[in-house]
């Protein structure tokens, strides 16, 4: 794929983006090549709003790799992880960001079951959440002013099923964790890395002021949640 010279977009160290991109080339195993990436980006703080916009402004395409939020934190990481140059994570990073890769609000995944199907349909993730442990869940989102209601209905893993079903997890799989109410599809994402056989949550948190790792098991029972939608990142090489 010929990709031609990009812009950088704001708040972009494209010479730590190609570091970085480098550091991690030499991971063979795509899940073990996002820990990787993913490692140099902890303790970075968090913060809220980074991409700005709203209805009816002009969209500024923004990639930032000091400060994230839950959701730019993982789609920085496969991006950089998916990338063999800066512009090639730049433009992976605005495919992944947008529906179609078209940069625009209305286009921007606002909602995490979008950013799922979008993504899956995209070749970027696969959704692993599935089988007869499944349950399904109706949503009504309409918390995004600006954008129109619409129902969602999607399967996830119940919270209660994570100890038994740690088996199918694999390092760099993305959770999302499902919202308890009527009008939210995820309320937290990050990803997943292991540590003397134990499952951990590397995620950018408000509650921790920065990107951590901690136990998956921890995080669950700090949070009310109904359970989890598991994707795996897929290597497009």
């Amino acid at each position: 794929m010929v990709i031609k010279t990009i812009q950088t977009p704001p708040g972009l160290d494209r010479d730590e983006a190609e570091r970085f991109i480098s550091a991690a080339a030499g991971e063979h195993h795509f899940g073990t090549r996002i820990a990787r990436t993913s490692g140099f980006l902890l303790g970075r703080p968090y913060v809220e709003g980074s991409l700005g916009g709203g209805p009816g402004l002009p969209e500024e395409f923004r990639v930032d790799l000091n400060a994230f939020d839950c959701v730019t934190f993982i789609e920085v990481v496969i991006a950089i992880s998916l990338a063999r140059t800066g512009d090639e994570f730049i433009d992976t990073l605005r495919r992944i960001r947008y529906r179609d890769g078209v940069i625009g609000w209305p286009s921007r995944n606002h909602y995490m079951v979008d950013w799922a199907l979008n993504n899956e349909e995209r070749g970027f993730v696969r959704n692993v959440t599935g089988g007869p442990h499944a349950l399904k869940k109706s949503c009504t989102l309409s918390l995004i002013p600006g954008l129109p209601s619409k129902t969602a209905t999607f399967s996830y893993f119940p919270a209660q099923w994570t100890a038994d079903g740690a088996e199918r997890f694999e390092v760099g799989d993305l959770m999302l964790f499902v919202s308890t109410r009527e009008t939210l599809d995820v309320f937290h994402t990050g990803l997943l890395v292991k540590r003397d056989e134990r499952w951990l949550l590397r995620h950018a948190t408000r509650t921790a002021g920065m990107v951590i790792d901690q136990e998956l098991l921890e995080f669950m029972g700090q949070n009310e949640m109904a359970g989890f939608v598991l994707l795996r990142p897929l290597c497009r090489c």
